[in-house]
């Protein structure tokens, strides 16, 4: 029943994905959750049907809107990226859409984020597919007793990212022309941008790319059983040997530019996958 006092995570996942059903025809099996390109990917919606939290008998996670409709001819549901998890939300909460979006019945999630390049090789603007990412943001969403019905308790971590997925995306940045490369994502608590020190051992530990965001959500979504696809628009670059300082201007304009970049490479993703093997 929809509405029942105080469900479990799982109970109140599967009671929201039966009631936004009930409100359409389509049975999305592709899934987005998009901290960066989710106005423009949003706004191509056919058939769109919108959810917001006032709309619904329980809260959607901290209200996260999500929408419905089709995309390059493919159903799709599409979340805007919560709250970071500096913003001191519960992590439950933090990867709530994830496991609405899997009850749902998607089993392809598409993760977005903005991230600063560790690396010359990707500059502000482009975009970064990631291969593997390093959880230093000290939120796991897995502590706690573990629900078997939601995913096992020790999932294998060793393919957080499809290959398929990425060898996928990889051929539409090329054919789009989109500067894009492979990367190993650092996650980070933040607010604050990584001191020198920092960017120093995050490069030597192995990560291109550092962000405040997308892991715990990429974790839950291995958890449940998502073959995952991470895009990473790089908003500024802290290359070995080059000045620190951030500029805020500066990374809003390069998150400005990468944005359209990965819509464009989630529209040609989406358009491959239904004939991919």
């Amino acid at each position: 029943m929809v509405g029942s006092p105080n469900p479990n995570p799982r109970q109140r996942a599967r009671e929201l994905a039966h009631h936004m059903l009930g409100r359409t025809q389509l049975r999305p099996r592709i899934a987005m959750l998009l901290g960066t390109g989710h106005a423009s990917i949003t706004n191509q919606l056919h058939e769109k049907v919108l959810f917001h939290a006032d709309d619904l008998p329980e809260q959607l996670g901290a209200g996260v809107p999500l929408a419905i409709g089709t995309f390059e001819g493919v159903a799709v549901a599409v979340a805007d990226a919560p709250l970071a998890p500096y913003e001191g939300m519960p992590v439950s909460d933090l990867v709530f859409p994830v496991r609405l979006l899997r009850a749902l019945g998607c089993d392809v999630l598409v993760l977005t984020a903005g991230a600063a390049s560790l690396t010359r090789h990707m500059e502000p603007g482009s975009v970064a597919i990631l291969d593997d990412h390093i959880n230093l943001s000290g939120i796991h969403p897995l502590h706690g007793p573990n629900d078997d019905q939601l995913g096992p308790r020790f999932p294998d971590m060793s393919e957080p990212y499809s290959r398929r997925l990425q060898a996928i995306a990889q051929e539409a940045a090329v054919e789009a022309g989109i500067p894009c490369l492979p990367g190993v994502f650092a996650a980070v608590p933040g607010p604050n941008l990584p001191t020198r020190a920092e960017y120093r051992y995050l490069r030597n530990a192995g990560a291109d790319i550092v962000g405040m965001s997308l892991v715990p959500e990429a974790v839950a979504a291995v958890h449940a059983g998502f073959e995952v696809l991470a895009l990473a628009g790089v908003t500024q670059q802290v290359a070995e040997g080059q000045s620190q300082q951030a500029s805020l201007e500066a990374m809003l304009d390069a998150a400005d530019l990468a944005a359209p970049r990965i819509a464009a490479l989630i529209a040609g993703v989406i358009h491959r996958i239904p004939a991919a093997p």
